[in-house]
């Protein structure tokens, strides 16, 4: 395996097993190379000429939720997820990308008009193939057992996105620019404009990021740097000429791509690196947006709210961006006493975006016990800003609690005008 700028990152582990601790994956793996501590020996092994099977490797690497808590927590700040990525992006130029990753996030994602497709291309297999599930929880379809998929559930995609419909009082260039991702434009279109109309009503201009690619972050951690490098100078062109104002994110995992992951791809010498740097300066999540103006101010009384509500910590957003309060004053000042900490808070939900898809019983028994958590504690609304973490908490209420609702900041914050 290339060992371009990996074989000095792999030197700062001191092999403490800090990394075991705090894994999310160790407690269903028992196995060393489900933790750091064991990816980095074999790709130490590997720039060595030691390694296994390549194949091998690439699985290893591949058995992880990325979900930063090793990171965060060890001693010699060993950058984790970039040695993960760069090993994943070594392994793939070896032994290639399978194909649907490939067409999916090296094709797909860039283009706007393919990821409509996608959408009502599913929309009509969903009726077609799929059986209908009413649940409270939003999610509509479940795979037949036949398909191999244990029972997991899916929301019913709609026909138009977000950023086909026409959104009342959008400014052709405005204050503020709304990034939605693909998930809250194609799957989740009613987050983006309630977090669209939230942000309007706190007096600002706002303007849809239309036109553009995907974060790049699926393609990133599935080792396709050149299909990630692609969305990113995408996105940094379209955003660079946007203005000067808030880019605002719904999804924590989006906001971690600008603020975070981008200069990984893009290097120093990049001819797009400083628009790069002006354009991550404007990112911000989306409570701590809603925080900075006074539109809560003129919400009415939270005592509309029934129920319990409760906040998820997506690990991208609190762990590794360290964005959790905002979310969590956010939600006192819309709810009011309805808003409580809820147990377990801080646990990794389990999706992991591609791991989601990869091993899914692993991710649902992750997933599963978030939401036994959750209800132990007795939350009844579980409130969160990450588009990965909405679809893995809605698919696990489906399976196991249809009565618990899973939602948005922007969708209660929004909830606090409407009444509803």
């Amino acid at each position: 395996m290339k060992a371009v700028g990996i074989a000095a990152l792999t030197a700062a582990c001191a092999r403490c097993g800090t990394c075991r601790t705090v894994c999310t994956l160790y407690p269903e793996r028992k196995a060393e190379t489900a933790v750091a501590r064991g990816k980095i020996a074999l790709l130490d092994a590997s720039i060595r000429g030691d390694e296994g099977s390549p194949a091998s490797l690439q699985e290893a690497l591949s058995d992880c939720l990325l979900c930063g808590r090793c990171e965060r927590s060890c001693p010699n700040q060993v950058p984790v997820e970039e040695l993960l990525m760069k090993g994943r992006a070594a392994i793939a130029e070896e032994l290639g990308i399978p194909a649907w990753k490939r067409v999916l996030f090296g094709k797909g994602l860039v283009s706007p008009a393919a990821r409509g497709a996608a959408r009502l291309a599913g929309a009509a297999g969903q009726r077609l193939l799929l059986r209908r599930v009413p649940t409270a929880s939003g999610l509509h379809y479940r795979f037949p057992e036949a398909f191999g998929r244990s029972g997991r559930t899916l929301p019913a995609l709609p026909r138009a996105s977000l950023s086909g419909s026409r959104l009342p009082g959008e400014a052709g260039r405005g204050e503020v620019t709304l990034f939605a991702g693909c998930v809250f434009d194609h799957v989740f279109p009613e987050v983006g404009r309630a977090a669209f109309e939230t942000i309007r009503r706190s007096g600002r201009s706002v303007s849809l990021h239309r036109g553009g690619a995907c974060c790049g972050l699926p393609a990133m951690v599935s080792g396709d740097r050149p299909a990630a490098l692609a969305n990113a100078e995408e996105n940094i062109r379209r955003l660079a000429g946007s203005g000067t104002g808030k880019i605002v994110f719904p999804c924590g995992s989006c906001l971690m791509m600008f603020r975070r992951n981008l200069f990984s791809l893009l290097g120093e010498d990049h001819p797009l690196r400083e628009d790069a740097e002006r354009v991550a300066a404007r990112c911000e999540d989306y409570a701590g947006f809603i925080l900075s103006t006074d539109l809560l101010s003129g919400a009415p009384a939270p005592s509309r709210f029934a129920g319990s509500i409760g906040y998820h910590d997506p690990c991208h957003l609190t762990g590794t961006l360290g964005r959790g309060e905002e979310a969590r004053d956010l939600l006192r000042r819309a709810a009011g006493g309805a808003f409580r900490e809820m147990e377990g808070a801080s646990l990794c939900c389990g999706y992991g975006g591609t791991f989601n898809v990869r091993d899914y019983p692993t991710s649902g028994r992750i997933g599963e016990n978030k939401v036994r958590v959750a209800l132990r504690g007795g939350t009844s609304v579980v409130a969160t800003a990450c588009s990965g973490c909405i679809l893995q908490l809605r698919d696990m209420a489906a399976r196991t609690a249809p009565g618990l609702r899973v939602a948005h900041l922007a969708e209660l914050v929004l909830q606090a005008f409407s009444g509803r």
